[in-house]
């Protein structure tokens, strides 16, 4: 994964987070911009937020490696969903 590239964290617990790649050390992913992913019936939403009751718009998170399965990068349609949610860009 590059600088800047839109990836999915998918933790132990099962939340997805979606977010810019900052930098992985030993012991964490780092991700800007991030929001959890919420389904909404048949879509998928997006809270600028990585705790339900957390401060929105946190710019940057760490991820302790040992609370997650896998980082991914984001689907196509989704980078462009987060893109145009955290940014007000339309990616056609």
């Amino acid at each position: 994964m590059n600088k800047n590239d839109v990836v999915t964290v998918v933790a132990v617990t099962g939340a997805e987070y979606i977010g810019k790649f900052v930098e992985e050390t030993a012991q964490t992913y780092v991700i800007k911009d991030p929001y959890i992913v919420t389904p909404d019936g048949a879509n998928i939403g997006f809270m600028p937020t990585v705790a339900m009751t957390g401060a929105p718009e946190i710019p940057r998170v760490e991820f302790q490696k040992t609370g997650v399965i896998t980082i991914v990068p984001t689907a196509d349609a989704m980078v462009k969903e987060y893109t145009k949610t955290s940014s007000g860009i339309v990616l056609q």
